[in-house]
């Protein structure tokens, strides 16, 4: 199963209740390596903020964002894989 984790949630195809189950524990797992980067993402994905408002919200610069942004996506997708 693949599941896009983009920032535009008008263009996201519908999600079915299994595909947001597996969302949400991998959330949950991501959460317990790094709370910051699930903020990251709610930020970003769910709502829709973009990486200078993150940025300017958290008091970092919007590198360590993308950088945020890029880690939690890939570990995401890792989770969302097995």
């Amino acid at each position: 199963m693949q599941v896009t984790l983009g920032t535009d949630i008008r263009d996201s195809a519908a999600v079915n209740e299994e595909q947001i189950m597996q969302v949400d524990e991998a959330l949950q797992e991501l959460a317990l390596l790094d709370p910051r980067l699930v903020q990251v993402v709610e930020m970003r994905y769910f709502a829709g903020f973009t990486v200078e408002q993150i940025a300017e919200s958290r008091g970092v610069t919007t590198r360590t964002i993308r950088r945020d942004w890029e880690k939690a996506r890939l570990l995401l997708y890792a989770a969302l894989r097995k």
